[in-house]
């Protein structure tokens, strides 16, 4: 691996566990500097500012994972099955990529200032399935924009309890329990 390439990865990575121990805006570029064993410098080489590199962290693996939430829900057809889907696929990031899990759930409103007009998101993929679900009468009549914000509230709360201490249990294995939870709220 050439040497830039590995630089830029130790920025990443050093950014990455600030950001998600103190915060973006608790976090000084010289501080990223110093953990990735870099000049601050060869740092805006790299990223124009600490804003940028925030949005490099939070957009490329939100949008791997949007491309496998996709991936995977094609597989599926009917509503509670790509729920579960969708369910399952967040809680083995989470347990399996901790750290940027964490940050997409803890940045997500400071970064997503950032996001373009019609930047797809898992609330926009969610609204679509929603709403496809309820023309086939699945999802009962509500709000799409609600079902979304229920269904996400409940999956996503329970990494963030995980990650404050809350909840020991592995996520994997709470799949089901809340797919159904979830499925209660929205079925027709």
């Amino acid at each position: 691996m050439s040497r830039p390439i590995q630089k830029q990865k130790d920025i990443i990575e050093a950014a990455l566990k600030l950001f998600v121990e103190r915060g973006i805006e608790g976090t000084t570029t010289r501080e990223i500097a110093a953990l990735a064993k870099v000049g601050e410098g060869t740092m805006f080489r790299h990223y124009k500012s600490k804003e940028a590199l925030a949005w490099a962290i939070f957009d490329e693996p939100l949008s791997a994972f949007l491309q496998d939430m996709e991936d995977t829900i094609l597989k599926h057809a009917t509503m509670r099955q790509k729920l579960r889907a969708i369910v399952e696929q967040c809680y083995v990031l989470f347990e399996t990529d901790r750290p940027r899990c964490s940050y997409l759930l803890l940045a997500e409103h400071t970064v997503a200032r950032r996001m373009p007009v019609g930047y797809k998101t898992p609330i926009s993929i969610l609204v679509r399935l929603i709403e496809e679900s309820q023309t086939r009468g699945e999802v009962r009549p509500m709000d799409s924009q609600l079902a979304a914000a229920l269904i996400f509230g409940a999956v996503l709360r329970v990494p963030i309890f995980k990650i404050y201490g809350r909840i020991q249990k592995d996520l994997r294995d709470m799949v089901d329990e809340v797919t159904e939870t979830v499925w209660k709220m929205i079925q027709a």
